[in-house]
């Protein structure tokens, strides 16, 4: 799946069926919370489409914990056939794709943001006026 740019405006004057806003602390601590609140949705989600919301606010959370200085915000909302991921961090600093690296001693990594960009539909990024950003990620429910 190619993303997008940016959210559909009319999705966006739209309330959510369903949304559930906390304030998380690691990546594993926010798939659970996900799981969670996938399991209220109806008709639940088929297990790719929840592996893939998975692994998107997987790695969203984990980006913000490793470079924009730990979670701001985190939030899940159903809009009819999307699930709609919002994770905000305390940096200004926009995304960026590195080659990644996988048999190197050190950190590793690099594979966040190509996986994040393939997998959903919509990404927007919006930059806050007082230092931070919150990134927003459509995914196909």
């Amino acid at each position: 799946m190619d993303q997008a740019t940016a959210l559909h405006d009319e999705e966006e004057d739209l309330p959510p069926v369903s949304t559930h806003t906390t304030c998380v602390t690691s990546s594993f601590q926010a798939r659970q919370l996900t799981r969670g609140f996938l399991a209220t949705l109806s008709p639940a989600p088929t297990p790719e489409t929840t592996e893939t919301v998975l692994l998107v606010v997987s790695e969203l959370v984990t980006n913000a914990l490793r470079y924009g200085n730990g979670v701001t915000d985190f939030r899940l909302s159903s809009l009819h056939d999307t699930l709609l991921v919002e994770v905000g961090d305390s940096s200004s600093a926009l995304p960026r794709e590195r080659a990644p690296q996988t048999f190197e001693e050190g950190e590793g990594g690099g594979f966040g943001w190509p996986i994040i960009r393939h997998l959903a539909r919509d990404i927007t990024i919006r930059l806050r006026r007082n230092n931070g950003k919150i990134i927003y990620a459509g995914i196909p429910l």
